[in-house]
């Protein structure tokens, strides 16, 4: 019951956080850029905050779980290439941490003021092409 609750979990917070990049890159960013300057500064000031305070919960979550579910196979990753299962299951933690990267590198940015809004953009689709492989890797590690 454990496992498939961690799943679920897993599961959801997966379908948040690529919801939310999804959102960003194919619906807000295309709309922003017919507002007006004034009203696109205030829109991306609000909804940045309000999805920074959700996305750190999402991500929490969603690498909680991922850690509780992986960690029965971590001696699986002493020979990444023994199988095909262990070879995704290397690649997903892979583009795991490349996309902490891309948040430690976001928070970087941030603090040294040095973000644009077309870094930002860059840096969301970056992040979904990112997720959308990683949930490849997820599938297909327990088809092939």
């Amino acid at each position: 019951m454990l496992y498939l609750s961690l799943k679920t979990l897993h599961l959801l917070m997966a379908i948040a956080f690529i919801g939310t990049l999804f959102f960003q890159v194919f619906i807000l960013a295309p709309v922003s850029r017919q507002l007006p300057e004034d009203m696109r500064s205030r829109m991306s000031s609000l909804l940045g905050q309000q999805a920074r305070r959700v996305i750190h919960w999402v991500a929490l979550l969603l690498y909680g779980a991922g850690i509780a579910l992986a960690w029965p196979h971590r001696q699986a990753l002493a020979d990444p290439l023994a199988s095909t299962f262990t070879l995704l299951f290397s690649i997903k933690l892979l583009l795991a941490a490349l996309i902490i990267g891309h948040y430690v590198a976001l928070i970087m940015l941030r603090i040294k003021g040095r973000i644009t809004e077309r870094g930002m953009r860059l840096l969301n689709i970056s992040l979904l092409v990112h997720a959308v492989a990683l949930v490849f890797c997820a599938k297909a590690m327990f088809i092939l």
